[in-house]
């Protein structure tokens, strides 16, 4: 075989090329013997363990960016402080007016908003073939009447019988049926007002001259002195209300000022189809002719009182694993913790176990925390004074 030197040029690359991989090998023995002399918490030693010390959680941490979060203080009230809604205005008492008689209307003595007082003339139709009815069976009654009284002075002297007694009593009786039975027809031609209140609303045909059939609407009577409004409540917050606690309503006609308020009943079973339960509120009418059935007004109701109990903002709230924990921010770091909730009311939960007044809960970035993250903490109130 014959051997051919490479010029010497050739002959220096190649030795450069050959020394390389020799100095990798060197600085990758020279990391090992470092680290097992003691390097970074957590590598193995000469004894094969895994370091466990205090400083492993802050190099762990080293590696995790810091996180902005907003938190809450824990403090302690009632799980719930008022129960607010909106409903429409109604008079707390209101009446429809029906003709109970038919005919030409002869008289219509109101306008659309005008007040009324209980009894007062609203329409009228022509009443004299009934007030000749009414006059005859008046005189039926004046007659079977002393007809009555002489058979019981005759029955008091054995001149009448007692057959004859019964007979005057049954035409008395009778008389005087039929002597009322003329005066409602009488009255029926009157269309008065059963209530004190203001006109709501005019059927367009009650107007002199037009026919009324029986049975056909007048009108409608609100009493706007004292009103009401209803509300739906859920039946997490209906545990909380009942008839006679203090409630304020607010009318954009009274310029928003609230006025005290009452609740008047609770209904004791819910609407079918929404599963809410009617609660309704009434309060003296201290705005005057401002306000009208059928306007909106907000209601805010002072629940019972209930007991004092650790809170927690249910926005705090997420679960792992299935369960409900919290992270709790200290030292500039969070922990995930698992508590016990029991009632939920609105944006606030009562905490049966797990959390103390005056720690922080976490509120923003529930989704992207884990347990341990350093965190730079906004306190933005407690979870006593939620709203």
């Amino acid at each position: 075989m014959k051997w051919t030197l490479a010029p010497a040029r050739c002959r220096k690359l190649t030795l450069a090329h050959l020394a390389l991989p020799v100095l990798l090998a060197f600085v990758a023995a020279l990391a090992f013997g470092l680290s097992s002399c003691g390097g970074r918490p957590g590598s193995r030693g000469e004894d094969g363990r895994t370091a466990a010390t205090g400083d492993e959680a802050a190099w762990a941490r080293e590696g995790r960016r810091e996180r902005a979060i907003e938190a809450i203080e824990i403090t302690t009230g009632s799980v719930l402080t008022h129960v607010s809604g909106s409903g429409r205005i109604s008079g707390a008492r209101e009446a429809t007016v029906v003709s109970e008689s038919q005919g030409v209307l002869q008289r219509v003595e109101f306008h659309l908003g005008d007040r009324v007082a209980a009894g007062e003339l609203l329409a009228a139709f022509d009443n004299r073939v009934e007030r000749l009815a009414k006059e005859q069976a008046r005189a039926q009654a004046d007659s079977a009447d002393m007809e009555l009284a002489a058979v019981r002075r005759g029955r008091d002297s054995g001149v009448s019988s007692r057959t004859e007694l019964a007979r005057a009593e049954a035409a008395a009786a009778g008389a005087a049926s039929a002597y009322q039975l003329a005066s409602k027809r009488y009255e029926d031609r009157r269309i008065s007002a059963p209530i004190s209140g203001r006109i709501a609303s005019k059927d367009a045909g009650v107007s002199a001259g037009n026919f009324l059939s029986s049975g056909a609407t007048v009108a409608r009577i609100v009493d706007t002195d004292r009103l009401q409004v209803e509300l739906a409540v859920g039946e997490r917050e209906v545990a909380y209300i009942e008839p006679g606690l203090p409630a304020e309503v607010t009318l954009a006609a009274c310029g928003g000022q609230p006025q005290p308020a009452v609740v008047r009943s609770v209904a004791a079973g819910s609407d079918p189809a929404t599963g809410s339960f009617a609660v309704i509120v009434a309060w003296d009418n201290r705005c005057g002719d401002e306000v009208r059935s059928g306007m909106t007004a907000e209601v805010r109701i002072s629940p019972r009182t209930d007991r004092e109990t650790v809170l927690v903002p249910t926005a705090a709230l997420t679960r792992r694993d299935g369960r409900t924990v919290v992270y709790v921010a200290e030292d500039g770091a969070v922990e995930m913790r698992e508590i016990t909730v029991g009632r939920r009311v609105g944006n606030r939960a009562e905490v049966l176990a797990g959390l103390q007044p005056g720690e922080l809960v976490a509120v923003s970035a529930l989704t992207s925390l884990s347990d341990g993250d350093p965190v730079r903490v906004t306190v933005t109130g407690a979870s006593g004074e939620l709203e």
